[in-house]
C-alpha cells in the first residue's frame, strides 16, 4: 500500500502577496498586544510560515516595523489623499479638500484594533532612531500634499494663508484626538472628530462643511 505524500505544512506563495501577508500579520500582532506582541516567531507563527523565512523578505526586525509603519499610518491615506486631489477629479478644491478631510478620519480608522497599532507606533518612534526617520519621511510628505491643497483653496479664495502651518497644525489636532479616542473611547466619537476638523479649517478657509 503506498503511503500518501504529507501535504507541505507551509504553502508556497509570490513574494509580493508573502510580503504583503508578513506585515499584515505583524499589524494583527500589534494589534493585539502593542510592541511587546511584536516577535519575529509570533508574526511568522500568525502568517502561517517559517521563521527562517523571514529574512528572505525583511533583513531586519526594524525593517518590518517601518513597513508596517507606513503601511498602517500612511499607505491609504496618502492614497487617498493622490485619488481625491487628482486636478481632473471632479468638484472644486474646496470640494476636493473635504472629501479628503472626511478620508482622514474616516470611522474604519477609529477601529479599537487600530488605534492600538498606532499607540504602539507612536511610542516606539521615540526610542527607536530607524523608525524615527521613517516618520521625518512619511509625515513631511503627507504634510506636503495637505499643505499644497489647502494652499489652493486659499488662493482661489483670496485668503492670506500659511498653508503649511495650517496642515500642520490641523494634522497635530487629529493625532490629539485619535490619542484621547485610544486612551478612552467613550471620550471622541466620529461626529467630535468632523466637527473638530471642519471648524479648524474653516477658521482660516472659510466655510467648508457645506461644500462636501
Amino acid at each position: 500500500m503506498q503511503s500518501r505524500k504529507k501535504s507541505p505544512r507551509f504553502k508556497r506563495e509570490a513574494p509580493e502577496k508573502r510580503r504583503a501577508d508578513l506585515v499584515q500579520a505583524a499589524i494583527r500582532c500589534l494589534s493585539e498586544g502593542g510592541m511587546s506582541a511584536f516577535k519575529m516567531e509570533r508574526i511568522a507563527a500568525k502568517a502561517g510560515v517559517s521563521l527562517g523565512l523571514l529574512p528572505h523578505y525583511f533583513t531586519s526586525k526594524n525593517a518590518l516595523l517601518t513597513e508596517v509603519y507606513r503601511t498602517a499610518l500612511y499607505e491609504d491615506v496618502i492614497r487617498k489623499i493622490g485619488e481625491l486631489d487628482d486636478k481632473d477629479a471632479p468638484g472644486s478644491p474646496a470640494q476636493r479638500l473635504c472629501r479628503i478631510v472626511d478620508a482622514i478620519i474616516d470611522p474604519e480608522y477609529l477601529k479599537p484594533a487600530n488605534l492600538t497599532v498606532w499607540l504602539a507606533l507612536w511610542g516606539e518612534i521615540v526610542v527607536n532612531p530607524d523608525l524615527k526617520r521613517a516618520h521625518r519621511t512619511l509625515y513631511r510628505s503627507y504634510l506636503k500634499s495637505l499643505a499644497e491643497l489647502i494652499g489652493t483653496v486659499a488662493d482661489e479664495r483670496r485668503r492670506t494663508a500659511n498653508a503649511v502651518e495650517i496642515a500642520r497644525n490641523f494634522q497635530a489636532l487629529i493625532d490629539g484626538l485619535f490619542l484621547e479616542r485610544a486612551l478612552d473611547r467613550q471620550a471622541v466619537d466620529h461626529a467630535d472628530f468632523r466637527r473638530a476638523s471642519y471648524e479648524f479649517l474653516e477658521l482660516h478657509l472659510g466655510k467648508l462643511a457645506s461644500a462636501a
